[in-house]
């Protein structure tokens, strides 16, 4: 489970939106949005992507999560520096 910062957990708190897919260099998964009144975390899903693109915990925090649009949009993109691999 991840949890997202704030900026980016209030705009899927607001979005109406209980899915996302996450956009990797080795391919896209959906997962679910687990939003409470207090956090929202990526939820089913998110372990795939991370075993998809071989991502462990040690890298979590080099992680970017970027939304091409200002409306609601269930596509996002997760950057990651590939020599970190």
């Amino acid at each position: 489970m991840q949890y997202l910062k704030k900026d980016f957990a209030n705009y899927y708190r607001n979005s109406g939106l209980s899915s996302l897919v996450l956009h990797g260099p080795l391919g896209e998964i959906e997962c679910r949005l687990i939003i409470t009144t207090t956090s929202v975390k990526i939820g089913v899903g998110w372990k795939t992507f991370c075993s998809l693109h071989r991502l462990s915990v040690e890298f979590l925090f080099d992680l970017f999560f970027e939304v091409q649009s200002e409306r609601p949009s269930s596509h996002v993109k997760v950057l990651y520096n590939l020599n970190l691999f």
